[in-house]
């Protein structure tokens, strides 16, 4: 999935990131709330969901001067203050063939919380600013949660040095929590109808007319899936 939506950030410091870590271990009470303040605001289109619920886009062209740490730590910061932890991931993959083999490259990333989705199109080839979205991966304090990832973990170790440290499968939870191994297989959308039986409507109409949907219209499409497998996830562990 590629966005034509080009947007810049605010200039902010890479500490906000070390900063969200450090906020997730205090009691509310102590935790520096002025924090949010700084941090970068979604400022993208938002979304409606098929249950009313609202999600805040923000999709940014990465430069080398781009610093992405404050929406990195308005994730984290949303995905801890909400309960469950988990990040919701999916990556986007450039291949080239060479010779006998294929390279490829990490282009995009998507990442969503309950209340936030953020599309980043990333640079070719990386720049130091990406070290902040390696010590993301590296969290500890959440779990990224994506459908049929363990290929994408491999390429990102071997590609990129990119370790994610705490992963789930959500195919694979599901599988294990309705007792239908079939589902470990399923894709984003048939995975959220089977669990979720959510009206995929709007989805469908924007993927079936995917070389024609504007940039808007995709960042709905990755709002929904992202959403959707928050869903799931929060589902299954009722």
């Amino acid at each position: 999935m590629y966005l034509s939506l080009a947007q810049s950030c605010p200039t902010s410091s890479s500490s906000h990131l070390s900063l969200s870590l450090r906020l997730r271990d205090q009691p509310l009470s102590q935790r520096n709330l002025k924090v949010s303040y700084h941090m970068a605001n979604f400022d993208g289109p938002g979304f409606a969901m098929v249950d009313g619920y609202w999600i805040q886009t923000k999709a940014i062209d990465v430069e080398s001067s781009t610093d992405i740490s404050p929406y990195l730590s308005r994730l984290l910061e949303d995905c801890v203050w909400n309960g469950n932890r988990a990040i919701v991931f999916d990556l986007y993959w450039d291949v080239k063939s060479l010779d006998a083999k294929s390279e490829w490259r990490l282009s995009s990333v998507k990442l969503s919380t309950k209340n936030f989705c953020l599309f980043l199109r990333l640079p070719n080839p990386f720049t130091d600013n990406l070290k902040d979205l390696y010590r993301f991966f590296a969290s500890k304090f959440v779990t990224f949660v994506g459908v049929q990832i363990e290929e994408d973990l491999v390429l990102l170790k071997e590609n990129h040095g990119i370790v994610i440290r705490s992963s789930l499968e959500i195919g694979k939870l599901a599988a294990k929590a309705r007792g239908t191994p079939i589902v470990e297989f399923l894709g984003t959308r048939e995975l959220a109808h089977k669990i979720l039986w959510y009206d995929m409507s709007r989805l469908d109409s924007i993927q079936s007319k995917w070389d024609e949907a504007g940039g808007n219209d995709r960042l709905e499409a990755a709002a929904i899936e992202g959403w959707l497998i928050y869903n799931v996830y929060d589902q299954l562990q009722q």
